[in-house]
């Protein structure tokens, strides 16, 4: 994964999309990722709830690359215009 990769992480049900800002080698040779999500509110809302149930901090700033989907931005977006369109 490359940074300006454009990603799709599912959470409990909510589709995120992002795009890759960094990324580096962690242990055990796997890759991790910084991603610059877009309109993030439903997720951040969770995880404010799930820090609040739990008194523990589940945000998260990198994502180890079986987290993250490699979307094409441009096929994704002519499927969803087909299914507007129908």
């Amino acid at each position: 994964m490359n940074i300006g990769t454009v990603v799709r992480n599912d959470y409990q049900g909510i589709v995120r999309y992002g795009k890759v800002n960094a990324t580096f080698k962690g242990e055990g040779g796997w890759t991790w990722c910084e991603v610059d999500w877009v309109d993030d509110e439903k997720y951040d809302r969770a995880i404010a709830h799930r820090n609040s149930l739990s008194e523990k901090d589940h945000n998260k700033d990198f994502y180890r690359v079986d987290e993250l989907s490699q979307i094409d931005l441009n096929k994704t977006l002519q499927t969803l215009l087909k299914l507007q369109n129908k």
